[in-house]
């Protein structure tokens, strides 16, 4: 389990707003901040029985983007663990809840880039967030997606957007 934060980790993780996260470590580099992450919960519940685990198979850590704080690009150094489930007999890897398993960025930040591409163009998006155009339409088409999932309505892109 973490020690009891400072007041600046307080600060730092009210502002991360994630929950069962904290801020670990807080660097800069010439690609922006890089805050580190630490798991607050010592279980995992598993997605195939719901039963809590706290069997760690492995761990490694992947990066992830995060809206930007102070004009900087900000990435998230995200624990992920590899948890064994005895009574499920398997293996599953554990997530957070804003960060969708198997995606380079936080729900938030594929928002924040949905949105204007609604009312501008995948080019000027991708000039704006200094992401290939193939990534800011994979973002589109994904958020897109669960936008028509979430409504039923049909998606932007199936109607021919461009």
């Amino acid at each position: 389990m973490h020690p009891k934060p400072s007041v600046m980790d307080f600060h730092l993780d009210t502002l991360l707003n994630l929950p069962h996260a904290t801020v670990d470590q807080c660097d800069q580099d010439q690609n922006g901040i890089i805050l580190t992450l630490g798991l607050l919960n010592e279980a995992a519940n598993s997605p195939h029985c719901g039963t809590a685990s706290d069997e760690v198979n492995q761990r490694r850590s992947v990066m992830i983007r995060d809206l930007s704080v102070f004009g900087q690009a900000t990435h998230l150094k995200v624990p992920r663990r590899q948890v064994y489930c005895r009574p499920g007999q398997q293996y599953f890897t554990e997530w957070l809840p804003d960060i969708d398993l198997g995606r380079p960025y936080t729900r938030r930040y594929e928002a924040d880039v949905y949105h204007p591409v609604q009312v501008s163009t995948i080019e000027q998006v991708s000039r704006a967030e200094g992401l290939t155009y193939d990534r800011v339409e994979g973002v589109f088409k994904h958020q897109d997606a669960l936008k028509k999932k979430r409504t039923g309505l049909r998606s932007i892109a199936e109607k021919g957007f461009q």
